[in-house]
């Protein structure tokens, strides 16, 4: 957590909840997480697998690119570190391409994906993940944009070429570095 907002943002109070593509259904007894792509092993994981294992709790800002940040907020689940590890991702990867229950997609660096402080979170403040802030489970990246954190996860898939996710498609960073004010794409001529 920092003092001062990155450049361009403001704190505010509260959460604004976006549902871009709409709030999908979750049937928690038919969810899973699937790890794919350039791996030695592809997992599956419940719902319940996931409460099982040994959680981490990060305490960071958390940062939207429309310029508000909500201060010190509270997540709690596994370190995305340790998916990586299971899963055996393979060497050569440089990207997680995330896709969510809503067809949402984005895509992430794996260096910043495996980052100390990256975790699939299932609580947010010491609560289960409201359907709005992502239930089951979401991505959270606490240096990159809120876009990057992608909601209602069901699949991360491994890959060493880039692919455009929704928002990257239409001009946001491939990376999205909140305190870089890494918003948009630089046009080449």
């Amino acid at each position: 957590m920092y003092k001062e907002p990155p450049p361009g943002q403001r704190f505010i109070p509260n959460f604004i909840i976006y549902r871009v593509l709409g709030q999908p259904r979750i049937c928690i007894n038919e969810w899973t997480l699937r790890i794919t792509g350039n791996v030695e092993r592809e997992l599956v994981y419940t719902y319940e697998d996931l409460l099982k294992m040994d959680n981490i709790t990060v305490r960071s800002d958390f940062h939207r690119v429309t310029c508000w940040s909500v201060r010190g907020v509270e997540w709690s689940s596994i370190p995305l570190r340790r998916l990586v590890d299971e899963a055996g991702v393979k060497l050569g990867v440089k990207w997680a391409y995330i896709i969510s229950l809503d067809g949402y997609t984005t895509i992430v660096p794996f260096e910043d994906f495996i980052s100390e402080k990256s975790i699939l979170a299932l609580k947010i403040n010491g609560k289960i993940l409201s359907p709005e802030q992502g239930f089951p489970a979401r991505i959270i990246i606490p240096h990159l944009y809120g876009w990057k954190s992608a909601k209602w996860v069901k699949e991360i898939v491994f890959m060493d070429k880039y692919v455009d996710g929704y928002w990257e498609t239409l001009g946001y960073h491939w990376r999205g570095n909140a305190y870089l004010n890494e918003r948009f794409k630089e046009i080449r001529e």
